[in-house]
């Protein structure tokens, strides 16, 4: 049995290898196929190595990331305390729920686009597996998921649903629903503050979107996760128009200043803002969960970070100083 000692030097080991600023801005001078190669020559070699002979650029990078993450991540449960896996497991369940619902969408899309593109196989689906499910009818599919690990029946949140939104919002309310009961069981503060902030930017998030093309704060109501929202989401789901919306988040201190007026840039912003803190939070603990779940984190904010760097260099829309300012990085 592995002891939180042991997990807490571990995981302080693994973190002092993640990227830092310097590396960030070395990566920013590079086109796709050198980011590739600066890669390859660090904690993505194997990774790297093993897809190099049949993917090259963007699509080597995104790859060995998606097989990083998953392989990190993996190793780290093996070789946790009982607690800690099943806390690292559910919140590693996200991966398995976006892979679900990109799936269900692209099934009542009429399967437009390679499925393959949309997979993200980091939680406890396997590609094989997620690829088997993708063979099979939209209804066949959620019949199928189930997590037998998990606390809650995720199969009882999707009885009754049809349309593709009332799917999306069940599978994200199981989840939360699940992560949430995990925070409190734990009663670390840190983790349990952690995730209700995480589930309220989720509220935000949809109560925006909904917002912008008009939908009734009714409808927007019956699309939000069911927790405890905090002030700034009421007053974004009552606010009369979309303008005045996003007048509550600039007003709330969730958004850098001079935030953009732009949706997107505006979800990018409290993401990174969001990230940033939870990254300066998760070291205060010397021992115990905190700063192993914040080695979690750290590793999955990098890898974001480096699929929305090589994305923007292979597209070429965003510039240095655009890619910089989205980047999530901890002051060390």
């Amino acid at each position: 049995m592995r002891d939180y000692p042991y997990m807490t030097a571990r995981a302080s080991a693994k973190k002092k290898k993640l990227l830092d600023q310097s590396d960030y801005e070395n990566l920013l001078k590079m086109q796709p196929n050198e980011i590739a190669r600066r890669l390859g020559e660090g904690s993505y070699q194997e990774d790297i190595d093993d897809l190099g002979s049949k993917y090259e650029g963007a699509r080597l990078v995104e790859l060995a990331l998606t097989r990083n993450l998953s392989r990190t991540l993996s190793d780290l449960v093996d070789m946790s305390p009982e607690t800690l896996e099943r806390i690292i497991k559910v919140y590693l369940r996200r991966y398995d729920i976006l892979s679900l619902k990109r799936l269900l969408r692209w099934k009542k899309s009429g399967e437009k686009g390679d499925i393959h593109d949309l997979l993200t196989p980091v939680g406890s689906y396997s590609y094989g597996e997620l690829k088997e499910l993708s063979e099979k009818t939209t209804e066949e599919i959620i019949e199928d998921i189930e997590f037998e690990d998990a606390e809650i029946n995720y199969s009882e949140y999707l009885e009754g649903k049809e349309e593709i939104s009332g799917l999306e919002t069940a599978l994200d309310q199981a989840y939360f629903d699940e992560l949430g009961l995990l925070a409190e069981n734990t009663r670390n503060k840190d983790l349990k503050e952690f995730i209700q902030t995480e589930m309220e930017h989720q509220n935000i998030k949809i109560a925006l979107r909904l917002k912008k093309y008009g939908i009734s704060e009714e409808e927007v109501e019956k699309r939000m996760l069911e927790i405890e929202n905090g002030k700034v989401v009421d007053e974004i789901v009552k606010s009369r128009s979309f303008e005045d919306a996003i007048d509550v988040v600039k007003d709330s201190g969730l958004l850098p200043e001079r935030a953009s007026d732009d949706l997107e840039d505006i979800e990018h912003e409290m993401q990174v803002k969001r990230l940033s803190e939870a990254l300066s939070t998760f070291h205060r603990e010397p021992l115990g969960i905190t700063p192993i779940i914040g080695y979690v984190i750290a590793k999955i904010t990098e890898v974001r970070n480096l699929r929305m760097l090589i994305r923007a260099k292979e597209t070429g829309i965003q510039n240095n100083e655009t890619i910089r300012k989205n980047l999530v990085m901890e002051h060390r």
